[in-house]
């Protein structure tokens, strides 16, 4: 499941951390998760790295549910989301509009990136490389 992708680090994806936690005001941090299905099925799967990272940080760790990207990236911006799980495109997004700063990547065990982007051209395009 997701935590447990987490913890092999199977996939590459960007986390955030915003300046609500920069302050060292928080007593706990508020990690956001988009729901890609309920909570209350993804809550056991997230629960063990959540642990871990209260135990690691020596402070509570709160799971902050969104039904989607968008309501991460608002709860972010309005101080209820201090690190969050994101995507690429959703982890620039955050940096855009809820002034995140992206400061950690997950790879594989060997260290290799689990995620590749390509740039993509019709086969009829003059571009055919990256000087074109």
């Amino acid at each position: 499941a997701v935590a447990a992708l987490a913890f092999t680090s199977m996939f590459s994806i960007s986390t955030l951390l915003s300046p609500a936690y920069a302050e060292e005001q928080e007593k706990a941090l508020n990690f956001g998760i988009i729901s890609t299905e309920s909570q209350q099925n993804l809550k056991p799967q997230w629960e063990p790295f959540l642990k871990d990272m209260e135990t690691k940080l020596g402070i509570k760790v709160n799971a902050f549910f969104a039904p989607d990207y968008a309501g991460i990236i608002q709860g972010m911006r309005f101080n209820k989301v201090d690190i969050a799980w994101y995507g690429n495109l959703s982890a620039m997004e955050a940096v855009d509009r809820a002034n995140g700063q992206v400061f950690a990547q997950t790879v594989a065990a060997d260290g290799s990136p689990g995620y590749w982007s390509v740039l993509i051209v019709n086969k009829d395009s003059p571009i055919n490389n990256l000087n074109d």
